[in-house]
């Protein structure tokens, strides 16, 4: 016994959102790009931030998506990282769900006052440099001669021996090398000398000061080099800087949504090619079976496609039996096409329900996806396609503002 196909729709583009259909969106509104539409203004949900690089993600798509019976209007937003780093990769994706029960009215959000704590000033007193009047005793009893007074005072007084005045007399205190052992006449002569009182390795040069060349020790680096390399490089779309707006948006387009038609409409011409086959080939079966066409929609190619990717060729001929999809939708495990195996949904993050197969997002969606305004015409995203999971309950409380659902990024097989 067949089993029961899961009914998708399908999204496809419609006309671009203008000025005149300003006064008609709403978050009732199936559209690709512009900015989030939320039911209230209570809602204080900020464009999320990618997992991998920071930037403010923008807006890909808004989906009104209410459940049979459920008393919510329910619509789920979701985001895209434009760092080209990111692409590919699921955390750089977001789905949002907003729920808001029918009989709710609109309200404005009130401002709430945000206490801010008192500042504290570091080091207040840092910049004193001793102007208190306190001066020290050692400045007033003279130890702030230079050495040249120094010198004078102690070889006019008679405590010292007249081989002893000589020497004195022949020391220079202004001589750039005086504590260097290469002062001394030696047979050596000028170049790099050692320092005996040194607690470490280290040499001087002798000769002029303007000609003396110092080399430090390298310090060893604070931050770690590996981590610098793979640093991921911020888009220049956008500014990184949080208390910057960001103007960026993907170009707004509207949705309009049919059901899935797997339907094969069989021509005349067709018709006529199975006759013919028929009349050159009378060893056949009955011609009642050669002019039998088969129409199931579930079956497909047997043989393996020359590239080997059998998922990968389901998906595409899947899709190109309704050009110009854009995205799927059913609550239907069975509906996701996969580019590559998928062991479970798992369960939700909230309540802890099995999540659900609802939203794909296709690849023929990135030519539409067009930055605004348009700061580079060569930009364009790249993904394999995009599922979103979200709880089979709808999980929804009084309190919530939003509820984060499950995103799985597939890339086509190299």
């Amino acid at each position: 016994m067949a089993c029961k196909r899961a009914r998708v729709y399908l999204g496809f583009e419609d006309e671009f959102v203008t000025e005149k259909h300003r006064t008609l969106v709403n978050f009732a509104t199936n559209k690709i790009g512009g900015k989030a539409d939320f039911p209230t203004t209570e809602t204080s949900l900020t464009p999320p931030g990618c997992r991998l690089c920071g930037l403010n993600q923008l807006l890909a798509l808004q989906l009104y998506a209410p459940l049979e019976g459920s008393r919510y209007h329910r619509t789920l937003y979701i985001f895209t990282c434009i760092n080209p780093n990111c692409w590919s990769q699921q955390d750089s994706w977001t789905c949002v769900r907003v729920q808001l029960l029918e009989e709710k009215s609109m309200k404005g959000c009130e401002t709430v006052p945000v206490a801010t704590p008192p500042t504290t000033s570091w080091l207040s007193g840092a910049d004193d440099w001793g102007d208190d009047g306190n001066d020290n005793n050692s400045e007033q009893n003279g130890n702030n001669m230079n050495d040249s007074t120094k010198l004078n005072l102690l070889m006019n007084t008679g405590d010292i021996d007249d081989e002893l005045r000589d020497d004195l007399s022949n020391l220079r205190v202004d001589d750039p090398n005086a504590n260097s052992p290469a002062s001394v006449e030696s047979p050596v002569g000028g170049g790099a000398v050692g320092r005996l009182d040194s607690p470490q390795a280290s040499a001087e040069i002798e000769g002029e000061e303007s000609e003396v060349v110092c080399i430090d020790t390298p310090t060893q680096p604070q931050c770690n080099l590996m981590d610098l390399l793979q640093e991921v490089t911020h888009n220049p779309f956008q500014h990184h800087d949080p208390n910057t707006p960001v103007n960026l948006a993907f170009t707004e387009i509207f949705l309009w949504v049919e059901e899935e038609d797997l339907s094969v409409d069989i021509t005349q011409h067709e018709r006529d090619l199975a006759r013919e086959y028929q009349m050159h080939h009378p060893e056949s079966e009955g011609s009642e079976d050669v002019r039998a066409v088969d129409t199931n929609p579930e079956v497909y190619e047997k043989s393996v496609p020359k590239h080997g990717d059998e998922m990968f060729h389901h998906f595409k001929c899947r899709i190109q039996k309704n050009p110009g999809q854009l995205i799927r939708y059913s609550r239907d495990n069975s509906a996701a096409l996969l580019l590559n195996p998928l062991s479970s949904s798992g369960f939700c993050r909230h309540c802890g329900a099995e999540r659900i197969f609802e939203v794909q997002v296709l690849p023929t969606i990135i030519p539409k996806l067009k930055l605004t305004p348009m700061t580079d015409h060569h930009f364009q995203l790249e993904f394999g396609t995009v599922l979103i999971f979200t709880c089979s309950r709808s999980c929804w409380t009084s309190s919530d503002e939003f509820k984060e659902e499950h995103v799985v990024v597939q890339a086509e097989r190299l």
